[in-house]
């Protein structure tokens, strides 16, 4: 990380549709608090980095709260809203939506690791429920639906997730974010559930 924490993370122009400003401000806003900390984040700083005057921030966000919980908005997208939809895209298989919910997980893993230990488990940042509950939650109710439809064979869905919820975070640690590592994954978890699924998609 560069030693000037003032720098804008990309070019800016002086108009910008509110969509990008709002972006390029959500991103300085995160490069801080991976560099820095909650503790250190200031808008004045947030402004800065995102080449933005400090009023333009407060547009936007009231506080660093706003910001922080903006960041975890987005945190809870990636674990759980983007995988629930999956449960209910018609054709797919359950095996299929399982597939999915994996490559989500390990994609806001790698690519957010640190992130979400700074939006979710540091002071000013923690709170009292994450996405990694509501994720487990959802995979009990797709193990569950999929063991209902045969496909999977998962007695204790509950016992299952916990375990699944665990172990997928060792290989996401332990290996170079530019490995691929979704599809070794995604085969583990179908032993684990021991899925079949059936020969033709569901209708």
């Amino acid at each position: 990380m560069p030693a000037d924490q003032s720098a804008p993370t990309q070019p800016t122009g002086r108009f910008q549709p509110p969509g990008v400003r709002r972006r390029q401000i959500l991103d300085a806003t995160a490069a801080l608090l991976l560099a820095d900390g909650y503790e250190a984040l200031t808008i004045s700083k947030v402004a800065a980095r995102a080449g933005v005057a400090k009023g333009t921030v407060y547009l936007y966000f009231d506080s660093k709260q706003e910001l922080l919980a903006a960041l975890q908005a987005e945190m809870w997208d990636r674990m759980l809203q983007q995988p629930a939809a999956l449960l209910e895209q018609p054709g797919l298989t359950w095996t299929e939506r399982l597939d999915g919910l994996v490559a989500a997980w390990i994609a806001a893993e790698q690519d957010h690791h640190e992130l979400y230990h700074q939006l979710f488990h540091e002071p000013g940042g923690a709170t009292g429920e994450e996405p990694m509950t509501a994720a487990r939650d959802l995979l009990v109710t797709l193990l569950m639906e999929g063991h209902a439809a045969g496909e999977f064979d998962v007695p204790d869905p509950d016992l299952t997730a916990d375990f699944l919820t665990h172990a997928y975070t060792g290989p996401c640690h332990h290996t170079q974010t530019d490995t691929d590592i979704t599809g070794a994954v995604q085969a583990l978890f179908r032993r684990v559930v021991a899925a079949h699924p059936p020969s033709d998609p569901a209708p």
